[in-house]
Formats: structure tokens, sequence, C-alpha cells
């Protein structure tokens, strides 16, 4: 008990030396929250039988497309900036992943609205973004697998373009971080 009272004593006084760092976790959260909601919006948009609206799905991934490396870009740029730059690139990470998976989750309902035996299930925007999300965490549950040479394709895509983004994206925001973490060095040695 004593114990647990110094460390929260450790932590609140952490908070006190860096003002606005709960400003900040909460502008995190809520951003993430409000890019979850607009993808999970843009995946239940996605038609639940074939039909013309394959037209929609096609449409959507280009969008989801445009805003992954648009928020990329501005993501990148905002870690430099930021007053808390490790938080920031911690979100730009997460965020990326989001939009990397519904963009494949999209693909994947797409494939399977065009042949339902291209997975070993009948793909819904839901579980199309947990076997999308299974493939990024490379656990490979089994319940759900590609059947299909096309499917199977488009998964291999992914599973390489999962490999560059944790080999490069993670390197370039936390290289960002670092940057970030620099200038705000400089920036307080040259007021100090």
């Amino acid at each position: 008990r004593e114990q647990m009272s110094e460390n929260f004593k450790g932590a609140r006084d952490e908070l006190r030396k860096h003002p606005g760092i709960v400003r900040e976790l909460l502008l995190v959260v809520l951003r993430t929250a409000l890019l979850f909601l607009l993808v999970a919006l843009m995946l239940g948009l996605l038609p639940k039988e074939q039909n013309f609206q394959t037209l929609g799905v096609i449409s959507g991934m280009v969008v989801l497309s445009a805003v992954y490396i648009f928020r990329f870009f501005r993501q990148l740029r905002a870690v430099g900036k930021s007053r808390f730059p490790n938080i920031r690139a911690a979100e730009a990470v997460f965020s990326s992943a989001i939009l990397l998976l519904a963009f494949f989750s999209s693909i994947y309902v797409a494939i399977s609205l065009s042949d339902p035996r291209s997975f070993t299930e009948t793909l819904t925007p839901f579980s199309a973004m947990y076997f999308s999300t299974t493939v990024l965490a490379t656990v490979g549950f089994g319940d759900i697998a590609p059947n299909t040479v096309p499917a199977r394709w488009v998964t291999m895509i992914q599973m390489f373009i999962n490999l560059v983004f944790i080999g490069v994206v993670v390197r370039v925001f936390a290289s960002a971080a670092k940057r970030g973490l620099v200038r705000k060095k400089n920036t307080q040695s040259d007021q100090g």
C-alpha cells in the first residue's frame, strides 16, 4: 500500500513537470476514436451482397488510400512540431495501422462478395477487419483463411506491406519523434 502511494506521488509529480500532457493524451484518444468511428462507418457502408455497389467498394478503397497518404504526411509533420512527440508518434503509428487494416478489409469484403468461396467463410466488414488484424499481428488463428488464388495474393501482399509498415513506418515516426524531442530540447535551452 505504501509502495502504491509512492508510485502515485511519482506519477503525479511527473505530470506536474509536463503541463498539458493530460490534455494531449485526451486529444489523442479523441482523434483516434473519431478515426476509428470514421473507418467503422465506411466499412459499414460496404455492400452486404454482390451487386452494383462493388463500385462503391472500389471507390471506398480509393478514398481510404487518399486518406491514408494524407494522414501519414500530416501526422509526420505533427509529430515533429508537437510538445509531446512520442505521444504523437504513437498516435500516428496506431492511426496508420487502423487505416491500413481498413484498406485491406475493404478489399477482402470485395473479394468475398465476388466469390463467396474465396475465404473459409463469407466476410462481413467486421470479419474482414478481424482477418486483416490477425494478418497484421501474424497471429493466424486459422478460423478465416483465403481459399482462392486472388484472396491468397491479396493476403500475401498485405503480409509484405505489414512488414514494410512495421519496419519503415514505425521507424519514420520514431525518427520524427526523436527530431521533435531534439527541437523541443533546443527550444527550451534557447529560452532558459
